[in-house]
């Protein structure tokens, strides 16, 4: 990453600092009380405009705040929930709860290394090797067992066995939810990031499927799509 020296930028400056003034503004007025609907909306995707842009620095950077838009949403979601009053109450044990959930979801179906960690309120994030993340995805998108590739083999997904697991959990999990990713991590690992709310979906969703044993001579590197991936 090479920053250029604070005399010689460019309009990205004085733009920058008018956003701190405008969110110094806004933090001096907002309350618990003072918030509306909309008002949230707003902020939520000025988050999210601000990570986009941080982001442009490089890889790691955009791989740090991958986190905001899935926290934004997570906000987002759960002002739904308080405004209509259907949303699940936790009690501080929920978000222990789901994170426990998809552990023992993903172990059923024999996807035994793996990492569930809860960051906060707003965020489940679950680190697979590329090999079980492609499991996972064919798991999610299995329709009478079948899973969906001809799609993803047509369209060329990735560059590498990781990228195409990658690429193809990413898919699978925005049925889940809208601000869910997947992205290939510096160790080769494929890490996922999801809200609560998508993650209780993903585990039902496991629920609803067969659950296997441990599954042996799996194949790495596979290619495009699943061909060849045997998930019980």
């Amino acid at each position: 990453m090479k920053l250029t020296p604070d005399q010689q930028a460019s309009g990205v400056e004085p733009l920058a600092e008018q956003t701190v003034v405008a969110a110094c503004a806004l933090a001096d007025v907002a309350g618990p009380e003072s918030w509306s609907v909309g008002a949230v909306e707003d902020a939520a995707a000025a988050l999210e405009v601000l990570a986009g842009a941080l982001a442009q620095l490089d890889p790691e950077c955009a791989e740090i705040l991958s986190v905001v838009p899935v926290a934004a949403a997570a906000v987002l979601e759960r002002v739904e929930h308080v405004r209509t009053g259907d949303g699940p109450q936790d009690d501080g044990q929920g978000a222990v709860g789901t994170s426990t959930a998809l552990r023992q979801a993903l172990t059923v179906h024999g996807i035994t290394r793996h990492r569930v960690h809860q960051l906060g309120a707003a965020l489940v994030t679950v680190t697979l090797d590329p090999a079980d993340a492609q499991a996972l995805a064919a798991l999610l998108v299995q329709r009478n067992g079948i899973p969906d590739q001809a799609r993803h083999a047509e369209e060329g997904w990735g560059e590498g066995p990781a990228e195409t697991a990658a690429a193809a959990l990413a898919e699978a999990l925005a049925a889940h939810g809208p601000s869910a990713y997947a992205r290939v991590l510096a160790s080769g690992q494929v890490s996922a990031g999801l809200t609560p709310g998508a993650a209780r979906s993903v585990v039902a969703a496991l629920g609803s499927r067969p659950s296997a044993g441990p599954r042996t001579g799996r194949r790495r590197g596979l290619g495009p799509g699943y061909k060849g991936l045997h998930t019980g």
